[in-house]
């Protein structure tokens, strides 16, 4: 009888247990803010007149956490109910590229998991059928990108569309995401139809919930496209600008502070932790490099170091930089021909000896000893230089480096190729070659060297 009893005992606690763990479950979905994220974005998100949000600032401010939270908040509201929660970067070559892993460890960590099914590339809330989709508006870069931005006209009942690293995006992809997804999506009816559906409604109108958008951004300049196209929506746009240290101590990441604090004075500082616009670091290091035109006796003042990189097969360019530096300021200046080095060496001959050139280097990787010998009947004894490591971080280092040295082009002694080169360098430019040669002259005139930490000047 006593085991009886306490069997009976066992099975009333147990069914307590799942009443209080029903409740418990209910009172999870019900509860609207579920994650605790920094007021000044709650506000803003709770804002339903800002249609358009944008957060900008630098590293540790919370952007894109806030924004993941938000969202899996709202996929839980029945007006969402079978509708797609957009997840943008401006170039997605794999779901390792997006917040995917971010969204699947909050919804983890906030014990939700029961509540969606999550697939190696969408995630799904069970209980209202909310999509979290995740794509790229261009599938790579440079050359060879593709656009996939017209795989968004087929997304129906798109609802919010967050894009990380929204200083990326290009003004052609914007000017298709936006009319795509600014739609609601619902349609008219016959007016036969449209009894029925009101007898069975008792004429209750629908609301659709209109798209909302999202935007978390390093900028690269004061005015990048995201921003140049978000605030022609006027009172519709929200932007707000804030950085780790502006957070409450509750949100801030102390072992990003620290690292903050070790990091002050770095050129990129400004730029990575206070979220300040910096076309050098992030996005074009030689779009503000002056230009200034010389007199023809100038150029046997200007004793100089060349630094030929060379194209094979002239798919892309053959680019010769001279620089020098003189009373603290540097000069540089240059030529590209659209074909193989070899092919230009009586050009690239006659340049050199054009001014003071005190030595002649050369990129050696694959053409080894090739040039001593055919510039030896010009009179020059060309060095050839193995170069190594990643190219595009040398020159945005060397870069950063020598805009803080009053780096200014001689545009009079350069070809249109090699100006334009340098000064529309981005990550995704066509050609490299003449910033390439650039920060390489640089480093063999012992200007900078490519291994130095780099701080700003005191």
């Amino acid at each position: 009888m006593g085991d009886l009893v306490q069997l009976s005992t066992i099975r009333k606690k147990k069914r307590l247990l799942e009443v209080k763990r029903e409740q418990a479950r209910r009172r999870l979905i019900s509860l609207r803010e579920k994650f605790l994220i920094p007021q000044i974005y709650r506000d803003l998100f709770g804002d339903l007149a800002a249609k358009y949000i944008v957060l900008k600032g630098g590293r540790g401010s919370g952007k894109t956490f806030a924004i993941v939270c938000f969202l899996i908040e709202e996929s839980f509201d029945l007006k969402y109910e079978n509708s797609l929660f957009l997840f943008l970067r401006e170039i997605q070559n794999s779901i390792d590229d997006s917040v995917y892993s971010v969204i699947v460890d909050l919804i983890d960590q906030a014990n939700l998991t029961k509540f969606f099914k999550i697939d190696k590339n969408r995630i799904r809330n069970r209980l209202t059928g909310v999509e979290f989709g995740f794509t790229g508006l261009r599938s790579t870069g440079g050359k060879t990108q593709f656009s996939q931005v017209n795989k968004i006209k087929g997304k129906h009942k798109v609802r919010f569309v967050f894009m990380d690293e929204a200083q990326d995006a290009s003004e052609d992809s914007l000017n298709v995401l936006f009319p795509t997804v600014n739609r609601k999506g619902s349609v008219k009816f016959t007016d036969e139809y449209q009894k029925v559906l009101d007898a069975l409604t008792g004429g209750t109108e629908i609301d659709i919930a209109e798209s909302r958008f999202l935007f978390a951004m390093n900028p690269n300049f004061a005015v990048d496209p995201i921003l140049s196209k978000t605030r022609t929506y006027g009172d519709a746009t929200r932007e707000v600008h804030i950085n780790i240290f502006d957070l409450p101590p509750e949100f801030q990441d102390q072992q990003l502070l620290e690292q903050a604090m070790a990091e002050f004075g770095e050129i990129y500082y400004d730029h990575v932790w206070l979220g300040k616009p910096s076309p050098k670091i992030s996005g074009y290091p030689f779009m503000d490099v002056p230009l200034m035109t010389a007199a023809n006796d100038d150029r046997y003042k200007l004793p100089c170091v060349a630094f030929l990189d060379p194209s094979f097969k002239g798919g892309d360019y053959t680019a010769l930089t001279f620089i020098s530096q003189i009373d603290g300021r540097v000069f540089a200046w240059g030529h590209c021909w659209h074909q193989a080095w070899n092919n230009a060496k009586d050009e690239i001959a006659a340049k050199i000896n054009e001014f003071e050139c005190h030595e002649f280097y050369y990129e050696s990787n694959g053409v080894g000893s090739v040039p001593i010998e055919l510039f030896e009947p010009y009179g020059l004894v060309p060095i050839g230089r193995n170069t190594s490591g990643n190219k595009e971080d040398r020159i945005f280092r060397v870069g950063a480096f020598l805009t803080m040295l009053n780096l200014t082009f001689v545009s009079n002694w350069s070809n249109q190729a090699w100006l334009e080169h340098c000064i529309k360098y981005n990550i995704e430019a066509d050609y490299d070659d003449a910033p390439d040669s650039l920060t390489n002259a640089a480093v063999r005139a012992g200007i900078v060297s490519d291994k130095m930490k780099f701080r700003r000047a005191a």
